[in-house]
């Protein structure tokens, strides 16, 4: 097993596009070769996986998350909708989790009510277009047909001043559109260290940015209790529902991530090891 370099040309050559790339092998691609194989023919042995497990292999494990997350609110969601909110790069999780969610509720509805349980991607790279294409490219590739796909998360554009103003952090929070992948942010640093206070860590990559744009939701979540219809729901999907969060890892890259915010001087160099 091992590596090599791409030039960003070259990369964007093989696995570049609207939708994130392919769920198939590039053709410029050459399978490397294995040392196990007599066949000469490279291709016997590999596994294509693409960039953030966008393909069918990764069902099983999204199944056994569905299967976590629906006995886990069959015993103590009482009843009440869910939306369960996870950070998104190509989006394969979001919307393998979505299928089995669905796929596993359809086949248990005959002994069961089924729960109302709502899967919310909150995109980190790109933006809300890009996050439809990811997915909507994934689920054809898999044999969906590209239309029934997780709910998008959008920033609010303006974070009400109302009945469900946002308690804190409301004018740092403002955001016109999503965050620039990896590039330090200080509404960001401002939702990592609340977060932090709380006793909640996240990574700067991925949870920070997707829960600085949750937040600017959470008040008008709070508005909108489940007897209340929310207007256009299609941009406030967490409204009137609980929240989980899929935590998806990256804080071994904290460390990283802040000395990039001491280089913009975003936080004080002393507090950065």
């Amino acid at each position: 097993c091992g590596g090599f370099e791409l030039s960003p040309a070259r990369y964007t050559q093989l696995f570049g596009g609207e939708s994130g790339g392919s769920s198939k092998p590039p053709q410029g691609l050459d399978p490397p070769a294995s040392d196990d194989d007599d066949s000469g023919d490279n291709d016997t042995r590999c596994l294509w996986v693409p960039q953030g497990g966008a393909c069918g292999v990764a069902r099983p494990g999204a199944r056994v998350l569905a299967e976590e997350i629906i006995a886990f609110w069959q015993k103590n969601g009482k009843g009440l909708p869910l939306a369960v909110c996870l950070p998104g790069g190509t989006c394969s999780t979001a919307l393998l989790l979505d299928r089995e969610i669905k796929h596993i509720q359809q086949m248990r509805q005959k002994d069961r009510e089924p729960l109302d349980i709502k899967v919310v991607v909150v995109p980190c790279v790109g933006d809300d277009e890009y996050a439809e294409r990811q997915m909507r490219s994934l689920d054809i590739s898999i044999g969906g047909g590209g239309l029934d796909l997780p709910a998008v998360l959008k920033p609010m554009q303006q974070i009400k001043t109302a009945d469900h103003s946002a308690s804190s952090g409301q004018t740092t929070r403002k955001s016109k559109g999503y965050f620039r992948f990896g590039t330090p942010n200080a509404a960001i640093l401002q939702t990592y260290n609340e977060m932090m206070n709380d006793g909640l860590f996240v990574d700067l990559l991925y949870g920070s940015p997707a829960w600085t744009i949750i937040l600017q939701h959470w008040s008008l979540s709070a508005y909108y209790s489940p007897d209340k219809t929310c207007q256009n729901e299609n941009d406030y999907p967490i409204s009137g529902r609980q929240v989980m969060y899929i935590h998806s890892g990256g804080l071994e890259g904290i460390a990283s991530q802040m000395t990039r915010y001491k280089h913009q001087g975003l936080v004080d160099p002393t507090n950065v090891q």
